[in-house]
């Protein structure tokens, strides 16, 4: 495909990218907010680690211990596992189908103007006066108490990122459905893109759940209603029901398009289609429906009938299987693959290992005996740490060093980048497998203090070296992204060989992306390699 004259997007002045609907520049800011969250609540939780080191009060209040874990918790939730996928939807999307920009490019960018006011004010959050120490959760009845902070803040900030969700979903699913280039169906389409479509689709379902809830929280705080007061006919597991409905699918929001990003590395770093490739397509929906079956889970310990356990102990296993056929496609997929252990591909090696341990540890969480044995234990925090800490984490940072090239036009420094990984994966380990053992000891989560069991001292105390070890591998791995802005060699237009669309096109790609929306041969596939073989022969 020709190339056209253009200004680069980096080059642009402050105004171009204030009023941008460009879907790339509004990915770019997206990834850049979303980053910045990431770092700040990686130093909240540097902070509780700290705090943990030792038994007693060290450096915190229970109120600031309270306001650190609920920065933590919120931040990368809303701001990192699930802003980011944002960021790669509006920057993918039109370039993997042909398409020249999303379907509404300026309801494109107030989805993003709403994110930043919605980052803004969460910044405010940290203010004296403003400091909301409830937890990532809101239970009522601590939500309703003074000790909350201000939940009518909260509540604002959710609707303002909720209405932000809501906009980009809706738009990325009709620019998916309806602005496919000639000869780009469903069946050819990347598997990054069926799971990024499954993802909206449980944003848009699962986002007025939360709304909701979040609504009648705010109606009980300020205008006395009684939705959740259990003293005025009201119940707080009402609360946990809606919330959970949004929140345990949002756990699939944030996980299945990390799934997708494994597969498109596994496969041009194999130089093989995914194994199973249609049956990959069936397990990415099978997750996503399943995921609105499982909210239960996290209530074993409510008083709930025992066959309501039963029944939510049953689809919560059952969702392990689209995920192990996942697993099993992967593997197969690499099984005589030529493989290349470049940095993205190690990234995602390493996501899909982590995300094994998480996983695995998540099937005995939907087994009620062991439940309540472990609920709200350390176990807990491990489990899902590994998943969505870790996994999703790995596999975001592999995505951004995959399409590093097409994004700024530069290579960065494989060396770097891999020294970065093999401290992110010794810290993390050594953070996370800890706590498992301390969690099945009995430690229980959102503690500020610990009785001085010398075995939980010397647990903690590794855990918090660990933390430290993995913040440093962080920090070696974005600041190798970073400075290989201005000082990596120039990159090839299609550094991988792949026969994906969106490296058909130079890198950085053009404003428009396309002079003309391209017609996809019949024997063109996202995945085959050969074809990409043939036209190389052919010019």
């Amino acid at each position: 495909m020709a190339a056209v004259s253009y200004r680069p997007y980096f080059s642009a002045g402050l105004k171009e990218w204030l009023f941008t609907t460009d879907h790339k520049k509004i990915g770019i800011m997206y990834g850049i907010t979303s980053l910045i969250f990431f770092l700040i609540a990686g130093l909240s939780a540097l902070a509780i680690r700290l705090e943990l080191y030792q038994p007693g009060l060290q450096y915190m209040a229970e109120d600031t211990y309270n306001q650190a874990l609920t920065v933590h918790g919120v931040l990368m939730q809303f701001w990192w596992a699930v802003a980011i996928w944002s960021s790669f939807g509006n920057y993918l999307l039109p370039l993997m189908i042909g398409a020249r920009d999303v379907a509404f490019p300026r309801l494109n960018a107030l989805s993003y103007w709403l994110f930043f006011a919605a980052s803004v004010l969460a910044l405010l959050t940290f203010l004296p006066g403003n400091h909301i120490r409830m937890m990532w959760t809101g239970y009522p009845p601590f939500s309703l108490n003074e000790n909350a902070g201000p939940v009518a803040f909260y509540a604002l900030i959710i609707h303002m990122l909720g209405a932000s969700s809501l906009a980009s979903a809706i738009n990325l699913v009709v620019t998916n459905l309806t602005m496919r280039a000639p000869g780009i169906t469903l069946r050819k389409m990347n598997l990054f893109l069926h799971a990024f479509l499954a993802m909206n689709v449980i944003q848009i379902l699962g986002v007025p759940a939360l709304a909701g809830a979040v609504t009648m929280l705010l109606m009980d705080k300020y205008f006395h209603t009684a939705f959740f007061d259990p003293t005025r006919g009201g119940d707080p597991l009402l609360y946990q029901n809606l919330f959970w409905f949004y929140s345990h699918p949002v756990v699939y929001v944030m996980i299945l398009p990390a799934f997708g990003l494994i597969s498109e590395m596994i496969a041009t770093f194999s130089r093989r289609e995914i194994f199973g490739r249609t049956s990959m397509i069936f397990a990415i929906w099978g997750i996503a429906i399943l995921g609105f079956m499982v909210w239960i889970h996290h209530m074993f310990t409510s008083g709930v009938p025992d066959w309501i356990r039963i029944l939510f102990s049953y689809t919560t296993v059952l969702i392990g299987v689209p995920t192990g056929i996942k697993i099993f496609n992967w593997v197969f997929t690499l099984y005589k693959g030529s493989v290349r252990f470049t940095t993205p591909m190690l990234y995602t090696l390493s996501a899909i290992f982590m995300f094994l341990i998480g996983g695995l540890t998540g099937i005995p969480l939907g087994l009620p005996a062991f439940d309540i044995a472990v609920h709200d234990s350390h176990f807990v925090v491990a489990h899902f740490h590994y998943v969505l800490g870790m996994a999703l984490t790995l596999a975001v940072f592999g995505g951004f060093h995959y399409w590093y090239p097409k994004i700024t036009g530069r290579m960065y420094s494989e060396l770097w980048g891999k020294i970065g990984l093999v401290i992110i994966m010794i810290g993390s380990n050594l953070f996370y497998f800890l706590q498992f053992i301390v969690g099945l000891e009995g430690m229980p989560r959102r503690y500020a203090d610990y009785p001085p069991i010398p075995e939980w001292v010397r647990l903690h105390e590794l855990q918090t070296i660990g933390a430290f070890i993995l913040a440093f591998g962080v920090f070696i791995a974005l600041a190798n992204l970073i400075l290989s802005t201005k000082l990596g060699p120039k990159a090839e237009d299609n550094p991988w060989q792949s026969p994906s669309l969106e490296w058909l096109i130079p890198s950085p790609p053009p404003p428009h992306n396309f002079d003309k929306i391209p017609h996809m041969p019949e024997d063109w596939d996202p995945y085959n390699y050969e074809w990409l073989e043939k036209q190389h022969k052919k010019a």
